[in-house]
């Protein structure tokens, strides 16, 4: 199952910032039932997300993250056939919007298409698992846990474990509404799970053989990275209280078990760092394709999407991910488990702590790098879930139940 990440992004109008906001307020206010955008009939989608982003200097821009299943056509076809009228409304308030109404299929879905950001570096936790096979997992595994209470009301827990499983075999081929889980289905095809991993083969074969000439380029590259970061000025105040406690009040508001972050961060001027930046993110990009597949990014168990994307010809970088947990507690999982990658990335954006070598200390100095986090991030004015109960582990776990359901044990 071919997962896509990406982002619409799009000038707003200045003169309707507050008509745009009220409507993504509303939206937000009726996350389920608004008539807007009905995110529970679009069938392919895992989250989404809207935000505003008001810059002195950049403008004001709306963000429309979408991970779904599928090819974007697919995907395309399904949000206009179900959310037309509320696209229309949203999108008027953007620039250069040409449809003349919700009718008007071609324009609008040229004008999103116009306007897609595609991520330089993006992860998967769930590598794999659409949307309905998340749901069918789910309630196979509610099922079973209903039936294993019954088993142990009648006194039958101490059954042997293989007599156990053969009437957990039993009860799922008795129900109809389970017969798709009589087979194990792959998490990936095997082209799937090939391709990628040739990729980064190629990748680093490549830079075997060029090595002799990338050498001295590393060096030169390296004595320049050091003069820079030297000269980098440092971050010198600990946060904006009032943006902080906006962030806050917010946070956690739906009581579920994940949470959404967007942040905006400005590249460091000059050539070097962003294509140093560029660089850093294709081989993130190829890693996480090839290695980092079983729900774990540099060993963050939380993150179900996440994705780096380079804006405004480089000099922005936007960073969108939906995580488990608390804010808190994500940060600290990318400062203990995550901090070389992470300083890798963030280092060539302004205000993030002072580094040495591109990925020594910078989120290291957890104060200063959770308060540049807090700085660069923006208010999710709409986030939706589409199993806002469930973990990355969970959702593994479900897995790993219905593909051993009926296969051979040691």
């Amino acid at each position: 199952m071919k997962h896509t990440v990406l982002t619409f992004i799009t000038r707003v109008e200045p003169g309707r910032v507050s008509e745009l906001t009220d409507l993504l307020d509303e939206i937000a206010g009726n996350l389920l039932g608004n008539p807007h955008l009905p995110f529970t009939a679009l069938k392919r989608l895992h989250f989404a997300s809207l935000f505003i982003k008001e810059d002195e200097s950049f403008g004001t821009y709306l963000i429309f993250e979408n991970n779904f299943d599928g090819e974007l056509d697919d995907y395309l076809e399904d949000l206009y056939a179900q959310a037309a009228a509320g696209l229309h409304r949203i999108y008027s308030c953007c620039r250069d919007y040409p449809a003349t109404s919700a009718a008007d299929r071609a324009q609008m879905l040229a004008y999103l298409r116009r306007h897609v950001v595609r991520p330089n570096a993006y992860h998967v936790g769930n590598t794999g698992r659409s949307l309905e096979r998340v749901r069918q997992e789910d309630a196979l595994r509610d099922g079973l846990e209903t039936f294993l209470d019954d088993v142990v009301r009648q006194g039958q827990a101490g059954a042997p474990p293989a007599t156990l499983r053969q009437k957990i075999q039993g009860f799922v081929q008795g129900i109809p509404a389970f017969a798709w889980a009589l087979g194990s289905q792959p998490r990936q095809t095997t082209a799937e799970w090939l391709v990628p991993r040739l990729k980064l083969g190629l990748a680093a074969l490549v830079l075997l053989l060029l090595l002799p000439l990338l050498i001295p380029v590393a060096l030169v590259w390296l004595v320049v990275l050091r003069s820079k970061e030297r000269s980098d000025r440092a971050q010198n105040t600990l946060g904006n209280h009032e943006h902080v406690k906006e962030l806050v009040r917010r946070e956690d508001r739906t009581h579920i078990v994940q949470n959404h972050m967007a942040s905006f961060t400005q590249v460091k001027p000059g050539w070097f760092r962003l294509a140093t930046l560029r660089v850093v993110l294709r081989i993130v990009n190829l890693v996480a394709r090839a290695v980092f597949t079983k729900g774990k990014l540099l060993g963050i168990p939380s993150i179900h999407f996440a994705h780096w994307s380079l804006i405004d010809n480089g000099r922005r970088l936007l960073f969108v991910s939906n995580f488990d947990g608390s804010w808190e507690n994500y940060l600290d999982d990318f400062i203990d488990k995550a901090s070389i990658g992470l300083t890798a990335i963030w280092s060539n954006t302004s205000g993030f702590p002072r580094t040495k070598f591109l990925i020594c200390e910078g989120a290291r100095d957890g104060a200063r790098f959770k308060a540049y986090a807090r700085d660069s991030q923006t208010y999710t004015n709409v986030w939706y879930s589409a199993y806002p109960h469930l973990t990355v582990e969970a959702i593994d776990n479900n897995s790993s139940i219905r593909e051993d359901l009926f296969n051979a044990l040691d």
